[in-house]
């Protein structure tokens, strides 16, 4: 038997002040949430912009979704977060009566992305003669205003949820000295750690057993050849424009891609330029392991393009979010981005 004083370090509590969580070994979690939504409405409530005769403003969040934590295991800080925004902005043109009314969404502000890789969409509802403008301002200047912010935002919850999760202890050992810089991770890297654990358990959990699936169909028309579409569709530059946000794509049998910071990825299955995209497709929240069968199908009619998305194997839960988002940010940007679509967005 060990010698009082002896043994494993982890669980000596008599050199703990409050004989608690000895050596900052057990996991503690501070609820983040409350702070970061009082925040967040700080930072970005009220922001104005102002370029020219053109002046933006942010008015109110239409959707405030999420959740943070701070932890601490083993003397390290682990940051948790995930949000998903929604803002109400208008934009006014001196001299003119017209005003444009839309809102921002923010559907990957997390742990997982660095401020400047979180998406900033905007969907403009009012037409006018200064529709570009406003556009232009808001996918460029207003885009980095937010980031902005949320980098502030992203700083100051580690900086304040840190403090009291790393604990004194009465008589600290020399070699806890040499080794006393607390490290700041995320997810990304601690994957081998309690996170990851229950992320695995969960992840076995969600895949047990069979998961109901649906199908959905959509038909669009696009004014532009399809060799046309085709690049929109598939060269990376382009992807990136009506994306609004950093894009990847190997397309080849076999080749990966990601959009909108990871929350759509896949893989190519089969590629016929200028006709026909198979891929193996899946929303970051799908259940794990789990992709989709979505086939892009372009069939020329002289003068347009009809673009006929068929999905299948998509699980029923997200049946409804899978269609929203594929019209909303494939169709409807790709429209609004080159001016092709046939109907007004």
């Amino acid at each position: 038997m060990a010698k009082w004083g002896e043994g494993d370090p982890r669980w000596i509590v008599e050199e703990r002040a409050d004989a608690a969580n000895v050596n900052n070994w057990h996991w503690v979690e501070k609820n983040a949430t409350p702070w970061s939504k009082d925040r967040l409405k700080d930072l970005l409530i009220g922001q104005s912009y102002s370029k020219g005769p053109l002046n933006f403003e942010l008015i109110e969040f239409k959707k405030l979704e999420g959740e943070a934590t701070a932890n601490n295991r083993k003397a390290k800080l682990i940051f948790l977060f995930e949000w998903e925004i929604e803002i109400k902005f208008k934009a006014t043109i001196a001299g003119s009566e017209t005003v444009y009314d839309g809102h921002l969404e923010i559907p990957n502000l997390s742990d997982e992305n660095d401020a400047n890789e979180v998406d900033v969409v905007m969907d403009l509802k009012t037409k006018g003669a200064h529709e570009n403008e406003v556009r232009h301002v808001g996918s460029h200047e207003i885009r980095d205003l937010v980031r902005k912010q949320l980098e502030t935002y992203i700083r100051e919850l580690k900086e304040e949820f840190s403090k009291g999760l790393i604990l004194p202890t009465d008589k600290p050992k020399a070699q806890v000295i040499s080794q006393s810089k607390t490290n700041i991770v995320d997810k990304r890297a601690f994957q081998n750690e309690v996170v990851a654990d229950k992320k695995k358990e969960e992840a076995k959990a969600v895949s047990s057993g069979p998961i109901e699936v649906k199908s959905f169909e959509t038909h669009e028309t696009m004014k532009v050849p399809p060799e046309r579409l085709y690049e929109i569709l598939t060269v990376q530059q382009l992807v990136q424009a009506w994306s609004n946000g950093p894009a990847q794509l190997d397309v080849k049998a076999g080749g990966n891609f990601s959009l909108l910071g990871g929350q759509i990825s896949g893989i190519f299955e089969s590629v016929k330029e200028n006709e026909k995209l198979v891929m193996k497709w899946r929303l970051k929240k799908y259940p794990a392991n789990h992709f989709a069968k979505v086939t892009m199908t372009l069939k020329d009619q002289n003068d347009s393009t009809d673009l006929i998305i068929n999905a299948e194997n998509v699980p029923s839960e997200y049946l409804d979010e899978t269609r929203e988002g594929i019209t909303r940010y494939y169709v409807q940007s790709i429209g609004r981005t080159f001016g092709c679509g046939m109907k007004f967005f």
